[in-house]
């Protein structure tokens, strides 16, 4: 009788676990979608096209919302500074994208969040 007291002790406590944990993946920056997301959005970043495509904000918005807690925007915030202010080879990229890249968010019907520009204070993004 005791073993099985314990056995429905230690279940409850997996399953109160499992509930307590979201579901999805947390934040993390260099992911693939991050990866897709600038790949996608870079014609509008480079100025090639006036509008983001609706991929591009379909992958913005998914790459977004894995940012679920104040932590997790605060880090994508960071990594949106860090990647927007260097080009692949790891080169310092051009300020003058930065003005693209902030308004994305408006461009695709996403509120604003952060800023790419290194003077933004992440630590401020709620």
């Amino acid at each position: 009788m005791a073993k099985i007291v314990y056995l429905t002790m230690v279940f409850a406590t997996f399953l109160a676990a499992f509930l307590m944990v979201e579901q999805g993946e947390a934040f993390t920056c260099g992911t693939t979608l991050q990866e897709r997301t600038k790949q996608l959005c870079d014609p509008f970043h480079r100025g090639e096209q006036q509008d983001p495509s609706a991929e591009c904000c379909n992958s913005l918005k998914a790459f977004r919302d894995t940012a679920k807690t104040r932590e997790e925007r605060i880090e994508l915030c960071r990594c949106v500074q860090d990647r927007s202010n260097r080009n692949r080879a790891g080169v310092p990229a051009p300020d003058a994208r930065v003005p693209k890249i902030d308004a994305l968010p408006a461009k695709c019907g996403l509120p604003f969040i952060y800023s790419a520009d290194r003077k933004f204070d992440c630590n401020t993004v709620n």
